[in-house]
C-alpha cells in the first residue's frame, strides 16, 4: 500500500516563519488521485466477486428448486392418457355342413386410450439465461384397447355343426385389432401426441418458464 502521509510530507517545506508549505501540490494531488483510483478498483472487484458468487449461487438454486419441481410432478404422473376413442361393430359367424346351419350375430363396443405410457421417460434441459426448457416427449402410442360391451343380436345352434364360444372371441379379438388400426391410419397417435405437448407445455410455463421447446 503507498504510504501517502511519507509522500505528503516529502512534498513539504518549511519557510522562514515555521510554516509547512507544498513544495509540489500538483504532484501531491496526483498521488493522491492514483491512490483513490486503486483502491475504488480493489473495492469494485471484492463487490464484483461477492455479488458473482452470491447471484451464482442464487440461479443455480433457483435452477435446481425447477428441477426438483418438474421431477416430482413427472413422477407423479406416470401414464398420461390424452384421448379415448368408443368404436362399436357387428360380426357375424356362420358355419354349415350339408344341411346342417349355425350362425350368429355379436354386437361389441369398446374403448382405445391413446396417450404417453410412461412420464419418468421425458427428459429435458433447462437453459438458465433465456429462462428456456427443451423437452424431449416419447411418442405416444395404444395404451389400452378393452371390450366394454357385447351382445348377441341372433343365434341359431346346430348339434352337428355348432360355434364355439372361444370362435367368437376370436372373431371379436380380430375385430378389435382391424380398429386400432383403422385409427391409427386416420392419425390417432399424432394428434395424441400434439395434444400431450399443450399439457406438458402448460405445466412448464407454470413452472415458470418463458420458453418451451421439443426437440
Amino acid at each position: 500500500m503507498v504510504n501517502v502521509y511519507n509522500i505528503c510530507m516529502k512534498d513539504k517545506t518549511t519557510d522562514k516563519s515555521g510554516n509547512n508549505k507544498l513544495k509540489h501540490p500538483i504532484f501531491t494531488r496526483v498521488v493522491l488521485r492514483i491512490v483513490t483510483i486503486i483502491l475504488v478498483f480493489i473495492l469494485g472487484c471484492g463487490t464484483f466477486w461477492f455479488a458473482s458468487r452470491h447471484f451464482s449461487d442464487f440461479f443455480e438454486t433457483k435452477s435446481e428448486s425447477k428441477a426438483a419441481l418438474i421431477d416430482r410432478q413427472l413422477s407423479l404422473c406416470q401414464e398420461l392418457v390424452t384421448s379415448k376413442y368408443r368404436y362399436s361393430d357387428i360380426i357375424s359367424l356362420k358355419k354349415t355342413s350339408g344341411f346342417a346351419k349355425s350362425y350368429s350375430i355379436i354386437k361389441y363396443s369398446g374403448i382405445i386410450r391413446v396417450g404417453i405410457a410412461d412420464f419418468t421417460e421425458i427428459s429435458y434441459q433447462i437453459n438458465e439465461v433465456n429462462n428456456s426448457v427443451k423437452i424431449h416427449m416419447p411418442a405416444a402410442e395404444i395404451l389400452g384397447n378393452e371390450i366394454v360391451k357385447q351382445e348377441i343380436f341372433d343365434d341359431k345352434q346346430s348339434i352337428f355343426v355348432s360355434i364355439t364360444t372361444q370362435e367368437i372371441m376370436d372373431e371379436i379379438d380380430a375385430a378389435r385389432q382391424t380398429a386400432v388400426e383403422n385409427m391409427i391410419a386416420e392419425g390417432v397417435l399424432k394428434e395424441s401426441e400434439e395434444y400431450a405437448k399443450r399439457i406438458i407445455k402448460q405445466f412448464m410455463l407454470g413452472c415458470g418458464f418463458d420458453e418451451v421447446i421439443f426437440i
